[in-house]
């Protein structure tokens, strides 16, 4: 009996390939990756279908593996998973966004003239941030990964958690910038692997 496993189409075989061609050329009208799984039933009624629904596929090259599964947890497609980590990175970001001006007090050993140096940096970074996820937002609502991904990139704006590292910052608005960072580096993570999730029909 066929099987057929969802996980990534870029690497699949010529087989593989020839096959999907095969069921996919009875409906034309197909446009979407629900409407395949469909299709192949109403095609091949005798095909087993299974489920992948490890999201650690999608945080396969991300720098903090563990993080990125608790960010997506749940989630069944890429679609979902790069939404959820944006929705959850820009949470983030807006909290930080609107507690900058608590830097200041923080960077208790440093002069004043370099406190607000690094607090006018964060406030710029955080909302460069912000902004950036809010694009990539609507970028994805829109279908457009070449925009999402370079909204993305955009958002990897370290030079707040540059500033505090290289001021001994350690207080707790210090570690969740450091945490920001890393999230927004995990979403160009789950973002890489658009192009590797894909089918594959196997044959028991």
């Amino acid at each position: 009996m066929d099987k057929l496993v969802v996980i990534s189409v870029n690497q699949a075989s010529e087989r593989v390939r020839a096959r999907m061609s095969q069921l996919l050329a009875s409906s034309p009208e197909w446009h979407v990756e629900g409407g395949f799984i469909a299709l192949i039933e109403q095609v091949d009624p005798g095909l087993e279908i299974e489920f992948d629904n490890d999201t650690s596929r999608f945080c396969k090259t991300a720098q903090d593996k563990d993080l990125c599964k608790t960010m997506i947890s749940g989630v069944t497609n890429w679609h979902d998973a790069i939404g959820e980590a944006i929705e959850v990175t820009l949470s983030l970001a807006k909290e930080l966004k609107s507690q900058s001006d608590l830097i200041v007090p923080e960077l208790v050993n440093l002069q004043p003239g370099k406190k607000d140096s690094i607090q006018k940096t964060c406030k710029e970074s955080f909302k460069t941030v912000f902004d950036m996820l809010k694009e990539a937002q609507t970028a994805l609502a829109a279908g457009d990964n070449v925009t999402l991904q370079t909204k993305l990139s955009a958002a990897l704006d370290a030079e707040c958690v540059e500033a505090l590292s290289n001021a001994g910052a350690t207080f707790p608005l210090a570690n969740k910038a450091k945490e920001l960072d890393t999230k927004v580096s995990i979403c160009l993570a789950i973002m890489a692997q658009n192009e590797t999730f894909v089918h594959r029909v196997l044959r028991n």
